[in-house]
């Protein structure tokens, strides 16, 4: 892409008159922040990538190290330095002879200004010879006539010189008109001509008020302002008056014009720094790993309300707006651009996971039929596991094979069940020692000593637990008759919530185990915390971010909200990793 930019920009600067060019090298300059904008984001991802981080057990070993002996000395990690694009330092040449043209052209234009500022200062002072002498009409008439061409025809001057020159044009063509009376009834003719010119000009200048559009109103005043220097002297009676009501006219645009434009100044800085917010949460984004369509999805859609609401934001400084923009253009560039590598890759993945899915269900379909009970559950399983590593078949092929592969598994698992229904009779006996043991429980009375009854209601648990499994039609019976006798036993030692909810959660696993497919529901649920851990992970990433933004008066309340988020959040992961324990035991 650069290497085209520096192309284009070369070929340009072949142009003889850089005037032309100079919107089309603006734009380029703006690609070309965009492309390095884009260049350092994926430097930058790069490099912390490579940046080696302490892992937890190197964490937890070097907390050990402190109890004996003081580190003394402090490993600085590398801080990131953006590399510039090789093509850097010819881009920034042509940038320079561009620049270098534009400023000799603007001496020579500075040249030709001041040049002609003295060809009309010239005109004036003959002007104001003419205008004394009042002797010869004719003559004046003539020499008027050929001071006015050669006003008419002499170039621009220096702007911050323009206004006063032209008002001591209009005051001397005033004056030689009033003030010499030549060809007296062709000037009266010609005055009040001009006098039904500005009346029309005035009538037409009113309809300002209805133009809402403030860069059509800015059109409208410069055009009219132009025209009525243009019409020239009216009649003297008149002329103050006709010359307030239209100045008062082009008054009240142009103070609509001034309050748009202070409103856009005042709001500049919020506004850059809202759109700066967009830019740090594009960076978050891009910094994300993620690595499956759906979570794609969601932050695309992410990514469209950013641009949605960038492009609500209003008026910023022109320069820093362009540069911020720049950055965030580019980093949206960078995002849409990793989501279609990614897609291209999962087109090509699609292929050969059908492929595999295709080998497990034919091995599921060869061991349908086995009686080998344990060793064929266990391949079963081992294929199932199998089966969710290899990841999705395109979306047209993946429910046809998921059925057909499910099918093979359930025929077995089916036969099995119907085979160890037939052998229930020592769950009925579990069921009766259970049954035993609720009516024990139910009984149970609390010392009041909360450490004794604590105790008391773990060898409870310990019992229950060691009975086995009861008859699955009535699982729910006994586990709920037991939740609700060990909430209320907890209740009146009115336990912490941590406790009864580790105790709710064994009877839960204890529900599962003595299920169907126990063990391949215990690693469901064993895959679903580690993922809510990492959702947590991301929600504490995220609020850390968002504490940076809340800044300046009423911040605090914001500040404390999002320290509470974080300490739950926290505290909620280290009560899932003491139920993933109980999964492990």
């Amino acid at each position: 892409m650069k290497d085209q930019l520096i192309e284009k920009l070369h070929e340009l600067l072949k142009a003889e008159e850089v005037t032309t060019i100079r919107e089309s090298v603006r734009e380029i300059r703006m690609d070309w922040k965009a492309e390095s904008a884009k260049e350092k984001q994926l430097q930058e991802e790069a490099f912390k990538a490579a940046t080696p981080e302490n892992s937890e057990e190197e964490q937890s070993q070097s907390t050990d190290a402190t109890e004996t002996e003081v580190a003394t000395e402090t490993i600085a990690l590398p801080e990131f330095v953006y590399v510039p694009h090789e093509l850097e330092g010819k881009f920034q040449e042509l940038i320079a002879t561009y620049e270098n043209r534009v400023e000799e052209h603007g001496k020579k234009l500075a040249a030709e200004r001041q040049k002609n500022l003295e060809l009309r200062q010239d005109v004036l002072k003959e002007m104001e010879a003419l205008v004394k002498d009042e002797q010869n009409i004719g003559k004046a008439f003539g020499a008027h006539k050929l001071l006015k061409e050669k006003w008419d025809t002499a170039g621009d001057v220096p702007g911050n010189t323009y206004h006063d020159l032209n008002d001591k044009w209009q005051k001397l063509n005033h004056e030689f008109f009033y003030n010499i009376n030549i060809y007296k009834s062709l000037q009266e003719h010609d005055l009040k001509i001009n006098q039904k010119k500005k009346e029309e000009l005035i009538a037409e200048a009113k309809a300002l008020a209805s133009i809402e559009s403030i860069t059509d109103l800015e059109v409208f005043v410069r055009k009219y302002q132009r025209e009525w220097t243009d019409i020239g002297p009216s009649p003297r009676e008149t002329y103050r008056e006709m010359g307030d009501a239209f100045f008062g006219v082009l008054r009240e645009a142009t103070t609509r014009i001034q309050a748009h434009y202070d409103a856009l100044h005042a709001n500049s800085e919020e506004n850059l720094a809202k759109k700066k917010a967009l830019v740090d949460k594009m960076k978050d984004i891009l910094g994300m790993e993620i690595t499956n369509q759906s979570t794609w999805n969601r932050w695309t859609d992410e990514v469209m309300k950013l641009q949605e609401e960038w492009r609500g934001t209003g008026w910023a400084n022109k320069k820093q707006n362009e540069e911020v923009w720049q950055e965030f253009r580019g980093l949206c560039d960078l995002f849409f651009g990793k989501r279609n590598a990614f897609y291209d890759e999962k087109r090509v993945g699609f292929k050969e996971n059908k492929e595999k899915k295709e080998a497990l269900i034919s091995k599921a379909q060869e061991l349908q039929h086995s009686e080998d009970w344990k060793a064929t559950a266990d391949a079963i399983k081992k294929l199932q596991e199998q089966w969710k590593a290899v990841g999705p078949a395109d979306s047209k092929d993946e429910q046809k094979l998921w059925q057909k592969f499910r099918s093979f598994c359930d025929h077995f698992f089916q036969k099995r069940k119907e085979i160890f229904e037939a052998q229930g009779s020592q769950q009925e006996e579990n069921y009766r020692l259970k049954s035993d043991l609720l009516v024990e429980l139910e009984a149970l009375e609390m010392t009041g000593n909360k450490g004794t009854d604590i105790n008391a209601l773990k060898e409870f648990s310990d019992r229950w637990h060691a009975i086995g499994f009861v008859p699955r039609e009535k699982v729910k019976e006994v586990m709920d008759k037991y939740n609700q006798l060990l909430d209320v036993k907890y209740g009146k030692l009115n336990a912490d919530r941590e406790h009864r909810e580790m105790e709710t959660f064994r009877s839960r696993l204890s529900n599962i185990k003595s299920g169907q497919d126990g063990d391949f529901k215990l690693k469901k649920e064993k895959s679903f915390m580690r993922e809510k851990i990492e959702r947590l992970k991301q929600d504490i990433k995220q609020y850390e971010n968002n504490m940076g933004i809340f800044t300046g008066k009423g911040a605090e309340a914001f500040r404390a909200e999002i320290e509470k988020k974080i300490k739950n959040a926290q505290r909620e992961i280290e009560d899932i990793k003491k139920k993933m324990e109980l999964l492990d035991a």
